[in-house]
């Protein structure tokens, strides 16, 4: 399912024997809207919960406008500057956001040494609430019904004086018992985006662990009903799906888009460690492997005391692992694997049994580099180049000798050495009138001879 946004516009040819409809009420327009998402709940159900979930989780966390806000101007300058690209600078914000290295600017940060704060109109001096008897009566009126249980009145009124009162302390509690209220009458949908409205408004609020706290619950409440290991009591009757219980759609995609809330609002915050984890957890059962190891890498990276953190280092391993596509693809993944064996074995020097496991892991890169420098060897043995397929096929014996490869490439060793040499002609390019060696400053610095390319001397020089 493609969740691209169909815009419809006025038609250059229209048939005049079709009667145009008139402008839909909004009635019509909430039933229209109800009838799609209902066909697009059934496509999703019958074509397969994981086929249909996990694109279009994907492609929400995408748009999530709480959370991919536009560059600032001192991030762009910066960006100019170190010539960084914006894609690299974004997905570093992305994962890290508090981190100063990522280009964030003053404005995305909550703390200021000058003692200013910040508010959703940028940062200003602190200054304590004046006295508003009328609004403080309003707010303690709406608190009475909150504590007497009257949830739905109490939510009207702290929803009244959120939008009255905004911009100021009475405005900003109003604004988080709102939610509050939601998220007791188990409203969870609208308690999600009222947190969210918090967070947005009063970036520097006070009840940031409660949002925090309440996300979070709100995630596992998401997330446990896809779960099949979930309790019977964890799981929301079908009906909630309707009555703002839980999304339409993609329930878990919204479970993943609350845990990126979480650690974005809070990245050195006690919930922030578990909800990487968690991210990273379901791409990896998702066989998304380029992104659970880019996320299990963010966890070592930014939580080394997290409880968690062995179990990173050990799915980071396997993440890549199982993300080798095979000899004939980079091998980028398997360098990285093996430089986490080595820092998973220099941290953790107590688990025994994990290590020893690990050297077996150490053993199948190993297999895999001999098996791509095997490949690379009987590619420049097809083609003729003889002393090229030499260096790579010696190269097998001497660095991996216990390797199966090894065998195979001391057979082929034994068949090229009846092959005759030839020197191979240099290229035409060279030999044009002020012609320059290309890899003249990857060479030996042997002057104009281009070094030890320029000799003949690499391992495709002589056939």
């Amino acid at each position: 399912m493609n969740p691209a946004r169909r815009i419809v516009g006025p038609s250059a040819n229209r048939n005049p024997g079709i009667r145009e409809r008139g402008p839909m009420t909004r009635s019509s327009r909430m039933q229209a809207a109800a009838r799609a998402a209902a066909v697009a709940l059934i496509v999703g159900s019958a074509a397969g919960c994981q086929s249909f979930a996990v694109p279009f989780a994907q492609w929400r966390s995408t748009y999530d406008s709480g959370l991919a806000k536009p560059i600032g101007e001192a991030e762009l300058a910066r960006a100019k500057t170190e010539k960084v690209a914006d894609s690299d600078t974004l997905l570093k914000r992305w994962l890290s956001p508090r981190d100063p290295s990522a280009g964030a600017d003053k404005s995305t940060d909550d703390r200021d040494p000058s003692g200013k704060v910040l508010g959703s109109n940028g940062w200003s001096p602190f200054m304590k609430p004046k006295l508003d008897p009328d609004a403080q009566k309003e707010l303690d009126d709406a608190f009475a019904l909150y504590e007497a249980g009257k949830l739905a009145e109490a939510e009207s009124a702290f929803a009244k004086i959120a939008k009255a009162r905004k911009e100021s302390a009475w405005g900003e509690k109003a604004q988080f018992y709102v939610a509050e209220c939601q998220f007791h009458r188990k409203k969870y949908v609208a308690a999600h985006e009222s947190y969210e409205r918090l967070a947005a408004d009063y970036p520097g609020t006070q009840k940031m662990d409660d949002v925090v706290s309440r996300e979070y619950a709100i995630a596992q409440i998401w997330l446990a009903q896809s779960d099949p290991e979930a309790k019977p009591d964890q799981k929301l009757p079908w009906y909630t799906h309707w009555n703002g219980g839980q999304p339409l759609i993609d329930t878990r995609g919204m479970g993943l888009k609350a845990l990126e809330h979480v650690r974005h609002h809070m990245p050195d915050g006690p919930l922030a460690d578990d909800a990487v984890m968690q991210i990273a957890d379901y791409h990896m059962e998702n066989a998304d492997y380029e992104t659970a190891a880019i996320y299990y890498d963010e966890m070592i990276a930014t939580h080394p005391k997290s409880p968690f953190l062995h179990k990173a280092h050990l799915a980071a391993i396997d993440s890549r692992m199982k993300g080798y596509l095979g000899p004939a693809y980079d091998g980028e993944g398997l360098e990285k694997a093996r430089d986490l064996v080595r820092q998973t074995m220099a941290t953790f020097p107590d688990k025994q049994e994990e290590n020893e496991k690990l050297f077996h892991t150490l053993d199948l890169i190993n297999d895999q580099d001999a098996e791509r420098a095997y490949n690379v060897g009987a590619y420049y043995k097809k083609i003729g180049k003889v002393a090229a397929a030499e260096y790579y096929f010696g190269k097998i014996p001497q660095r991996w000798p216990n390797s199966p490869w090894a065998v195979k490439a001391k057979t082929d060793l034994a068949s090229l050495a009846k092959l005759p040499r030839k020197s191979s002609l240099p290229s035409k390019m060279l030999t044009q009138p002020n012609a320059t060696d290309p890899y003249y400053s990857a060479g030996g610095g042997m002057g104009g001879m281009g070094g030890a390319g320029g000799m003949g001397m690499s391992p495709g020089g002589m056939m």
